[in-house]
């Protein structure tokens, strides 16, 4: 699985260079939307206003994957 979201996520390759049938799922995928909230504060000097849209798109994944190990896992 992490193997995929290197190389998807624009880590090691850009994600412009992926077909662009494959864009919406790359942009969605949590590692992207961390990778482009840092260079946009590091490089861009981005305020946390201008990064919100990749917060939340953390938040979610967040708020997402809790649940899945809530219902998931449970002490035996």
């Amino acid at each position: 699985v992490m193997w995929q979201l290197w190389l998807c996520s624009g880590v090691f390759f850009s994600d412009e260079r992926f077909p662009g049938a494959a864009k919406p799922f790359i942009s969605a995928l949590p590692l992207t939307a961390l990778n482009d909230a840092l260079r946009g504060v590091t490089n861009d000097a981005m305020t946390v206003g201008q990064v919100m849209p990749q917060l939340l798109n953390l938040a979610v994944w967040t708020v997402v994957a809790y649940a899945a190990g809530l219902r998931m896992f449970r002490w035996q």
